[in-house]
């Protein structure tokens, strides 16, 4: 047996652990990347169906599931299986039950979350025909919703990637929930802004966009390699100098960005960017955002808006779907059974919830029996985040609270808790009507925005916006 399988089998093993599919498979050079890299991916494409398949026809003959999937895989994708053993044998006895099954549950296989669209920004710097340029090489439009915002199918995608405009840092893909972040703050020219859990950046560079040139940017973010992705975005821009240690900005105080180890390495936790015409500064805080305190922000004076976009279950996300499949067909019996937290565990139909039902409807959906604790811990340090915000920036007037997950424990939840706290602020519209959650069980629900993928041809967002009375 070809011992490519048994790479693939061990990627696949530590994807289901939680870890991304790009992060695994990158960690190690491999000259079969391609297509290791292929198989895991297809495996997790149909994870749920492989998985039926091998409890079915599987299940005795291979002990090792991870291996079992794999090759129910390359058999249906290729054909065939190379190499030699007597467990290819086995599978080749039943290669014609095999994709019948396959076959029908193929046809019969639930709802998936398809995003058709892909959406990015254009820099014009210093030539202002570049967007007519790119729309006669590709077929890109403005986006309808989202100022600035284009988006093209995703199947030219590659063609966009592969242009001189995206090599040369003149185009960068971000998503239109990004988008309806910042939309929701109504950003002017000239204003400071916070951006809270800034990395990767798509909020902060919307921003900038919308600043005009000019203005403040504070972002904050935790982990040191999230930071230094941050600043490496924002720099792309060929607009902006920097990163400097110091506000004033001196050319001795200056930093070439190539050089990662000295940054993470660095004992200093502020950075500072600005742009060529001296009237946008952006200073990042590499920290704890719950250890900065109101005197951080004195100095500020008035702060207009601050993004408050906490970690999260990613439940919005196309990848999402992989990940709960995982963790459905990996997860050992055992530690649901002594998981004592977990609800509704004996209610059969629940077990066999699937999320995307309620979501491809425009409901929220329920949380799985398998994230209810991570949920639980997620929400809490929502919350904390949250009110650390509106009770730390006090000078600011505006606080946009987001995440990209579906989860009601993770966004209205998280909403009602904060505001019992903090009765000087009352919710406004997050957006427009078009996006507005009109079936909400809350009173605020029809102020904020929920997007579906199926519908609005994007992530899974959730904004509320909050303001002083």
């Amino acid at each position: 047996m070809s011992f490519i399988y048994r790479k693939a089998a061990q990627m696949l093993m530590k994807c289901s652990k939680g870890d991304g599919i790009k992060d695994v498979l990158f960690k190690k050079e491999d000259q079969s990347i391609k297509k290791i890299y292929f198989i895991v991916h297809k495996s997790m494409e149909d994870l749920d169906i492989f998985n039926k398949i091998y409890n079915t026809h599987l299940s005795k003959i291979c002990k090792n599931k991870y291996l079992g999937i794999v090759l129910l895989c390359v058999l249906i994708h290729r054909k065939k299986i190379d190499g030699g053993g007597e467990l290819k044998r086995e599978i080749l006895k039943k290669e014609k039950e095999i994709f019948k099954l396959y076959n029908n549950l193929k046809n019969n296989n639930d709802v998936k979350i398809n995003i058709l669209t892909k959406y990015f920004i254009i820099y014009l710097n210093d030539n202002p025909n570049i967007v007519n340029e790119i729309k006669t090489l590709l077929p890109i439009e403005n986006d309808e919703d989202v100022e600035n915002l284009y988006k093209i199918c995703t199947s030219k995608v590659k063609n966009l990637i592969d242009s001189i405009y995206y090599k040369n840092d003149k185009i960068r893909i971000l998503d239109k929930s990004s988008g309806l972040v910042v939309k929701s703050a109504n950003i002017q020219k000239g204003m400071t802004i916070v951006d809270v859990c800034s990395s990767p950046g798509s909020k902060a560079i919307l921003s900038l966009l919308n600043l005009e040139n000019k203005g403040y940017l504070i972002c904050i973010e935790k982990s040191k390699t999230r930071c230094y992705t941050l600043i490496r975005e924002i720099l792309k821009n060929n607009e902006y100098i920097g990163y400097y240690t110091n506000e004033n900005m001196s050319e001795t105080d200056k930093i070439n960005i190539d050089k990662k180890d000295l940054f993470i390495n660095n004992e200093n936790n502020i950075y500072y960017i600005k742009h060529k015409n001296n009237e946008l500064i952006i200073k990042i805080y590499n920290c704890d955002f719950l250890k900065l305190t109101h005197k951080d922000f004195q100095e500020i004076g008035d702060i207009d808006v601050v993004f408050v976009d906490p970690s999260c279950s990613s439940s919005g996300m196309p990848d999402f779907v992989h990940k709960e499949n995982m963790r459905k067909v990996f997860l050992q019996t055992k530690q649901i059974e002594n998981d004592k937290n977990k609800q509704n565990e004996k209610d059969e139909k629940y077990n066999s919830y699937n999320i995307y039902s309620d979501i491809s409807e425009e409901r929220i959906p329920k949380v799985p029996n398998t994230l209810i604790d991570k949920i639980k811990n997620l929400s809490n340090f929502q919350k904390d985040i949250l009110n650390h915000a509106l009770v730390t920036i006090k000078t600011a007037k505006t606080f946009v609270y987001s995440t990209c997950s579906f989860f009601e424990e993770e966004n209205e939840q998280v909403i009602k808790n904060v505001l019992e706290k903090n009765s000087e602020f009352s919710i406004e519209n997050a957006g427009t009507d078009k996006f507005l959650f009109k079936n909400g069980k809350y009173e605020f629900s029809d102020k904020c925005v929920r997007t579906f993928p199926n519908r609005d041809n994007c992530r899974g967002i959730f904004i509320c916006k909050m303001c002083r009375k």
